[in-house]
């Protein structure tokens, strides 16, 4: 199945649950069309682009350098968060940067190589990257006006007509897959897709550079994942990468007191 079909039936399916969810069941009012629906639309439309990129930069350049590539996204996010929303940087969350970063390039540091011949690639993994982090914080910005259900019905039905129109603009059918292609869609729909969209209630309560710093560790479980289920070697290079970021989420993540409340 192409991508962008992959990416229409994805988002598609995804819409009709959400839209059904929450304008027939829970019965909200659909808002009106303003200025402030424009950063819905928006998050949307750079959701899609983000997808179409990275796929692109799958088959046109190596794993490696689209994992370290897109990992790039939390930098993007902090700085745009910094200078949009006046999230504060602290200290703990650049040493938890550092750690997870030199994770990162030690695990793909002798796969990682720039040619000529991927060039196209490397570049849309890096406005994969960029258009990632402006999904994330135009996301943030429609969430001041909107709820999240809101906020993902007009995201994803945005996003699957982006997507209908590469179709239409490509050519490529909508249907004749092998039952394999139908059985990832349900998985995408399922999984990253509305577990994505639950995830983003998180938006509320922790700082957006937090959140962003977590995905550092997917290179990591990607590769861990790929040793079980492909039998893919893994190298020191990942489990080094792994204590890394393991140190990173826990500087992250775990509780520390300040000295004035330990005197408490």
């Amino acid at each position: 199945m192409p991508v962008d079909v992959l990416g229409f039936w994805r988002l598609m399916i995804a819409s009709i649950l959400i839209c059904t969810w929450v304008f027939v069941l829970k019965k909200q009012k659909l808002p009106r069309f303003e200025k402030k629906l424009f950063w819905a639309l928006a998050s949307g439309f750079f959701f899609f682009a983000h997808l179409w990129t990275y796929k692109y930069a799958a088959k046109n350049t190596s794993i490696a350098n689209t994992m370290i590539f897109f990992a790039t996204n939390p930098i993007w996010t902090t700085i745009i968060s910094i200078l949009l929303f006046k999230e504060v940087f602290t200290r703990r969350l650049a040493i938890a940067y550092f750690l997870a970063i030199i994770g990162i390039i030690t695990l793909v540091s002798k796969q990682f190589q720039i040619q000529s011949a991927g060039l196209h690639g490397d570049i849309s993994a890096i406005a994969s990257s960029i258009l990632f982090s402006a999904y994330v914080l135009t996301g943030k910005k429609a969430r001041l006006h909107y709820s999240n259900s809101i906020y993902a019905s007009f995201q994803y039905v945005t996003c699957a007509v982006c997507f209908l129109i590469t179709v239409l603009i490509s050519g490529h059918s909508f249907s004749g897959y092998n039952s394999t292609s139908w059985i990832a869609v349900v998985g995408l729909v399922l999984l990253p897709t509305l577990l994505g969209h639950l995830s983003f209630y998180l938006m509320n309560w922790m700082n957006l550079s937090l959140m962003s710093c977590g995905k550092l560790i997917e290179p990591v479980l990607a590769s861990i994942i790929a040793y079980y289920m492909f039998a893919e070697t893994l190298s020191s290079q990942a489990i080094i990468a792994f204590i890394f970021t393991a140190i990173s989420l826990a500087i992250l993540f775990i509780p520390i007191k300040s000295k004035s409340e330990n005197k408490t």
